[in-house]
Parts: structure tokens; sequence; C-alpha cells
């Protein structure tokens, strides 16, 4: 009796070792075949999928051309990543805020140029860079000598333009400047210079292949403008590419291998 107890028991263990075993390796066939489906569903998804993309004028990187074509050298390569990752597109041209605001807000949305800086780093997904990194710095105009600037410290003592929640506008707000008081604020870089031209500021802060750029198109020489400090620490961050939190992680994982296929660094 006791001899047939235990071969029932062995017998029960057995079964229930091959039920354990034939669920395991059911589980992990659904698990694969689950996986395989989703990544076959991402790739149909590529194919027609479509990301809103924002920029705005800012030379060269990004602008208007003569036939107001938004042109550029970032504009280039971003329209070329696009591409390369098989991912349709239509792009805007805004003032910097509303593009800034619109990609946070917006999910499916690329903006550039864009900086990459400590306060804006959790707000997007980053690809870095598209770009070399362009010099800043605060010009006057020429003819203004009462304007002496020997240090940091004496900006301090004048107006300063400045597009409105760019990265100068972050890095001078850091530095203890205040809105209203030391910076004043326009929508465009256009404005800037032509704050600067009607002496209703007395600096701003620009790249200097943009500076010059905005000379040439109002007709005027580019001793028009004199720079007058730069501040080393404002030119360290990368330009980039930059995706809404909620764009799918598969189709920023894609932009980003493009990225690396097109622009090696």
């Amino acid at each position: 009796m006791q001899k047939t107890t235990k071969i029932n028991k062995q017998i029960k263990n057995q079964t229930v070792q091959q039920l354990f075993w034939r669920y395991a390796v059911l589980t992990l066939m659904l698990f694969v075949q689950s996986s395989f489906g989703h990544e076959e569903t991402h790739e149909n998804q590529v194919d027609d999928y479509t990301i809103s993309v924002v920029t705005e004028t800012w030379f060269p990187f990004n602008y208007f051309d003569k036939n107001q074509e938004i042109v550029g050298t970032s504009t280039d390569l971003v329209k070329a990543i696009l591409d390369h990752a098989n991912i349709d597109y239509e792009i805007n041209l805004y003032p910097w805020q509303r593009a800034f605001s619109y990609a946070r807000t917006h999910k499916n949305t690329l903006i550039y140029s864009i900086f990459r800086t400590p306060l804006r780093e959790d707000l997007l997904h980053w690809i870095c860079p598209i770009a070399k990194r362009p010099v800043h710095s605060v010009y006057k105009l020429a003819k203004r000598k009462d304007i002496k600037i020997d240090a940091a410290n004496d900006l301090a003592n004048y107006t300063i333009n400045l597009t409105r929640g760019t990265f100068p506008h972050e890095f001078f707000i850091s530095k203890g400047m205040k809105e209203g008081v030391n910076l004043q604020l326009t929508a465009t870089n256009d404005s800037n210079i032509l704050m600067l031209l009607k002496n209703r500021v007395d600096l701003i802060v620009e790249a200097e292949m943009a500076i010059f750029q905005l000379i040439k198109e109002l007709g005027l020489p580019e001793d028009t403008v004199e720079k007058v400090y730069t501040f080393d620490e404002m030119n360290q961050a990368p330009i980039c590419m930059a995706l809404s939190k909620e764009t799918p992680a598969y189709i920023v994982e894609k932009i980003r291998q493009s990225h690396k296929a097109l622009y090696p660094h």
C-alpha cells in the first residue's frame, strides 16, 4: 500500500512538472510572437507616419529664401535625416517663442535649431548636434562712442534687446538681469537689429554670422555694428534637433539612428 502511494505521488509530481514546462514554453512563444508583432506594426506605421516640424528665422541655419521656401544648413540636414528615416513631415516657420511652445505641448513634433540647455533638458527628446556652435556676442552701433564695456558687469548699465524665450534670454536672466530693466524682448531676431538701429536699445546679442547677414539685407555696411563683449560660457551649448515628449520611442530612435548615419561625430 505504501509503495503504491509513493508511485502515485511520483506520477503526480511528474505530471505537474510537465504541465509547468508546457505552460512556460507556451508563454514564451506568445511573448516572442507578440514582440515580433509589435515590431512589424511599428515598421508598418513608420511608412505612414507624419510629424510636424517647427523652426524660426535664424540665418544661416533656418530661414525663408527669396521664394519663401524654408532653407538653411540645419534645414537641409533635418530634411535629409527625416527622408532617411522614411518619415513624412511638414515644416513651418514661426517666431521662436511660438515654435518652442508648440514643440513642448504637441505630440509628434520636431523643433530645430535649438540649444540644449539644463533648463530645457527634461522638456524634449534630444538629438545632437546638427551644426557647429556659433559664437554669440554682444553688439552696439559703432557710432555709439558713449557705450563702454570693459567687463561683464558693465553690461548691466545698458539696455539689451533679445528674442523672447531664446537661449540668450535664458542666459542673461541667469546673470541677474531683469526684463523691463536691463532686458528688452522682441519676437524675432529681425526685430532686434531694428531696435538697435533705431536707438531704442543700447545693445543686442546675436551670432556673428547672423548679425552681418541681417545688416547686409538692410543694405548697410558691416561696420555699422561693433562687437563689445563675448561670454565664453554662452557658446558651450550644442545646437540640436529635438522631439516632443509624447513622440513614440521607436520614432525617436529611428530618427536618432538616421542622424547618426548622416551626421557622424
